[in-house]
Formats: structure tokens, sequence, C-alpha cells
């Protein structure tokens, strides 16, 4: 994904599927990316693992993936960052920093995947 961060244009296919198209600006605009009422954040931690399993368990939380020693989550505007730390604390996991991250392309891949996931599961049932 660094190197689509240096094109003009980029494609998605999800399971031979073409499921996004545009600019990097365009693709990272996409309200399946940045859903109104939302943010993205980044949470550093030394136990990614752990955090993430609790962070995805928070009501509030929409998604959340791992990003190297990081944790990138979409989260509700109205959730309280602050919250979001002292929640993590009171579960043993220290917590370096949480910070407005704008979104990667790979965080475009990751959103647009779990949709698509999601509606291909939800046409099989």
């Amino acid at each position: 994904m660094d190197e689509a961060e240096r094109c003009s244009h980029v494609a998605y296919i999800y399971f031979g599927r073409l499921i996004a198209d545009g600019t990097p600006d365009s693709l990272r605009e996409l309200p399946d990316v940045q859903p109104q009422g939302t943010k993205r954040v980044e949470i550093t931690t030394p136990e990614v693992t752990r955090a993430l399993r609790l962070t995805r368990q928070l009501p509030g939380i929409r998604s959340a993936t791992i990003f190297g020693q990081s944790i990138h989550a979409l989260i509700e505007d109205r959730f309280d960052l602050n919250d979001l730390r002292a929640q993590l604390l009171k579960n043993g996991i220290k917590v370096g920093e949480i910070r407005p991250l704008a979104p990667s392309l790979e965080d475009v891949f990751v959103e647009l995947t779990y949709k698509h996931q999601a509606e291909t599961e939800a046409s099989h049932v």
C-alpha cells in the first residue's frame, strides 16, 4: 500500500470484483471509509493484540485494525478519547498515545473489504 500512496489513480479488487477506484484522496473520502459522525484515531500500545480485542468490544468503536505497533480505529464522534484510555488502562493495557488520524489507503482497503465481506456473508444466509 505504500506504493499506492504515490499513485494518481488506485483501484481495489476484492474476490475478483472491482469494489472502488479513484484518486487516493477521493477514496479516503468515501462514506464507507469515513462515515458522517465518525473520526479515525491511532492508538499506540506495546500490547496491540490485547488492546485490539478489548477495543473492538467497546460501544462507539465501529472498527479497529492493527497497523504495526498501533491500532487504527474508526470511532463515533461522541466517543471520549479519555474514556478509551481509561478503559484500556483499567484492563492493564499501557497506552502510549491516542491521536487523530487521517485514513491511509490501507485503512480504505480494510474498511471496503470488511463491508464487502459482510455483504457477501449476508447474501449467503
